[in-house]
C-alpha cells in the first residue's frame, strides 16, 4: 500500500509542475532505424502541449510481414483532435537481425499517396533485433546499433534519386538497448555526427534507466550537454516518466502505452 501512495504522489507531482515536453519523442516511426524490430503493433504517447490544458498526443501502427516492416504515425493535439499534422511514414527490410530502413514525412494524410509531397527521406542501416514473451509474465527487450544518413536521397524533378555526391561521414550513429521485464532498463549512446569525430570534435549524447522494481531513475544528456534527472514507472505496456533538466530548472514527462 505504502509503494502504491508513493508511486501516485510522485506520478501526481510531476504532472502538477509539468510545462513542456518534446514533441519530437512522440512518434518512433520519424527515425527510420526505430522503423524495424518494434515489440508492439499500436503506440500512443502523449506529452504537455503548447498551452495550459492543450495535450500533444502522438499515435503510430507498426508491421512486420515476413521482413518487410511498415509504419506509420501522426500527432495531433486534445481536445481539439485536428489530423493537421505531417504524417510520418517509414519502410524497412530486416533478415537475420540486419536492416535497412527508410522515413520520411508528408503534410497531410490527403498527400500520403503522392510522392513528390513527401520530404527527402532518411536511410538508417545496421542491426536491430527484439525479443517478447508472455510466460508467467509478459516482457519485451530490443537491441539497436545503425547507421543515419540524411543525404543518400535527393529530390530532382519532384522524385527522389540517389545522391552521387553523397558525405558517408554526414551521419549519425546510435547504440540502443532497451527492456521491460520485472523492470524498465534503458541506454542509448548517439553520436550526432561522424564528421565532428574525424575534425577532432566528439559530441555526443546519452541516455540512462535503472529499474527499482516497477520504478526507475533516470539520468542523461539526450539532446546537449544539459543534465536530465527524471524518475519513471513502467511495465511492458506502459510507461510514464517525468524529467527535470538542472541546467534550465524545465519539468517535463510523457506517457506512452503499446500493444
Amino acid at each position: 500500500m505504502k509503494k502504491l501512495i508513493f508511486i501516485f504522489l510522485v506520478t501526481a507531482t510531476v504532472f502538477a509542475y509539468a510545462h513542456g515536453g518534446y514533441a519530437a519523442q512522440l512518434l518512433n516511426v520519424s527515425k527510420p532505424s526505430s522503423v524495424v524490430a518494434q515489440p508492439y503493433m499500436f503506440r500512443a504517447t502523449l506529452v504537455p502541449g503548447s498551452s495550459e490544458g492543450v495535450y500533444t498526443l502522438g499515435v503510430e501502427g507498426y508491421l512486420n510481414i515476413f521482413g518487410l516492416n511498415f509504419s506509420v504515425g501522426t500527432t495531433f493535439e486534445y481536445p481539439n483532435f485536428e489530423l493537421n499534422q505531417p504524417v510520418y511514414v517509414g519502410l524497412g527490410i530486416s533478415t537475420g537481425g540486419l536492416f535497412v530502413a527508410l522515413s520520411s514525412n508528408v503534410p497531410s494524410f490527403e498527400q500520403i499517396s503522392d510522392l513528390s509531397a513527401y520530404e527527402t527521406p532518411t536511410v538508417a542501416f545496421g542491426v536491430a533485433s527484439y525479443k517478447k514473451t508472455s510466460f508467467l509474465f509478459a516482457s519485451w527487450s530490443r537491441f539497436e546499433l545503425s547507421y543515419e544518413n540524411r543525404g543518400v536521397f535527393k529530390k530532382q524533378d519532384g522524385q527522389f534519386v540517389l545522391n552521387d555526391s553523397l558525405d558517408w561521414l554526414n551521419a549519425t550513429v546510435n547504440f540502443k538497448v532497451e527492456s521491460c521485464d520485472v523492470g524498465y532498463f534503458l541506454f542509448r549512446f548517439t553520436v550526432p555526427s561522424l564528421k565532428d569525430v574525424v575534425e577532432g570534435s566528439f559530441t555526443y549524447t546519452w541516455e540512462l534507466a535503472l529499474p527499482v522494481s516497477m520504478i526507475y531513475v533516470y539520468v542523461g544528456q539526450p539532446d546537449n550537454n544539459n543534465w536530465v534527472l527524471g524518475l519513471g514507472i513502467a511495465n511492458s505496456f506502459f510507461n510514464a516518466i517525468g524529467k527535470y533538466d538542472i541546467q534550465t530548472g524545465q519539468v517535463a514527462w510523457m506517457v506512452s502505452a503499446q500493444m
